[in-house]
């Protein structure tokens, strides 16, 4: 007896349960058709002409010149927004005179370096990504953007007192800069006055010594070499290791990379002991699309200034 009990019990709660998620999938349904009605009503009454996706995002893009880059995978898109809901009261921005920065990506992780106003995508409206990829292929370098997302399509941590769950918001988005691998790199250089770089122009990776060893003997593929490091995010700069490290040279014309990334040890085969160089590379010699430990995002350049030890 007592075990009928107890299983008309389980029984009662399941069903509870199941009802309980019939109800909000309906009010959730409801929501998202109450949304796309919102939406439609603000466009007509603010005159404003829009496009939209299956998924219920409604969009308008200003191209100011359709010559620019369009964001590639990998690429750097430095832009500000600012967050409304639709009765205009801001919920949220970029911060002033800083642009926030993602990195166009297929990785669903999203990483956050402290001190520097970076989120390698765009959290608050992850479907955002979707107007660069094919078949769209909507944004440019200088576009202005205006996304009208309803609840469904919003960040699971883009909520507050300000913006509760079941609403649309209005994001104005301003693309500021595309740049790719190679132009951050530039930029990086140029700024930061590195001169005699040497590049190979097959993979991408620049080398200059700072302190040459001429009479040193030169390092020699399948030796063990320690190395003295410091490594920086191109984008910011920022220092993300340092430390010595040993590193068995392999050939550079091998894809080997002798137990550090292939940037690193072809740098390093092109040394004599004793000397000090700058490495720098891209992702593609380096960490590629999966970054490393949480402080080397996914397609991140990488600079290292070295120094070449005797083991």
């Amino acid at each position: 007896m007592r075990g009928k009990l107890i299983l008309g019990t389980a029984a009662s709660i399941v069903a509870t349960m199941f009802a309980c998620k019939q109800t909000e999938d309906v009010y959730q349904d409801r929501k998202t058709l109450e949304n796309k009605t919102e939406i439609k009503n603000y466009l007509s009454a603010n005159k404003l002409v829009a496009d939209s996706l299956n998924s219920g995002l409604f969009y308008v893009v200003s191209n100011a010149d359709t010559s620019l880059q369009k964001p590639q995978i990998g690429d750097e898109v430095t832009f500000s927004y600012i967050a409304r809901r639709l009765d205009g009261a801001i919920i949220d921005s970029s911060q002033v005179g800083y642009g926030d920065v993602f990195i166009r990506s297929f990785n669903t992780n999203d990483i956050t370096t402290t001190g520097y106003a970076m989120a390698y995508r765009f959290n608050p409206v992850p479907s955002f990504e979707v107007l660069m990829n094919a078949p769209y292929e909507k944004i440019r370098e200088t576009d202005k953007v205006t996304l009208f997302v309803p609840w469904s399509l919003r960040g699971s941590g883009d909520v507050s007192l300000l913006a509760p769950l079941y609403i649309p918001i209005r994001y104005d988005i301003n693309i500021l800069k595309v740049r790719t691998q190679e132009e951050q790199i530039n930029d990086y250089v140029a700024a930061n006055k590195i001169l005699g770089l040497e590049r190979n122009t097959e993979n991408g990776l620049r080398f200059v010594k700072t302190l040459a060893r001429p009479d040193s003997a030169q390092i020699e593929i399948g030796t063990t070499v320690s190395v003295v490091y410091t490594g920086k995010l191109i984008r910011n700069g920022a220092q993300f290791d340092s430390g010595t490290v040993d590193v068995n040279v392999v050939d550079p014309k091998g894809t080997a990379s002798g137990g550090v990334v292939k940037g690193f040890n072809d740098g390093i085969a092109k040394m004599r002991y004793g000397e000090k160089a700058i490495i720098i590379f891209p992702s593609t010699l380096g960490y590629g699309a999966t970054g490393s430990g949480g402080k080397i995002p996914a397609y991140s350049p990488l600079l290292f200034e070295v120094e070449a030890k005797r083991k």
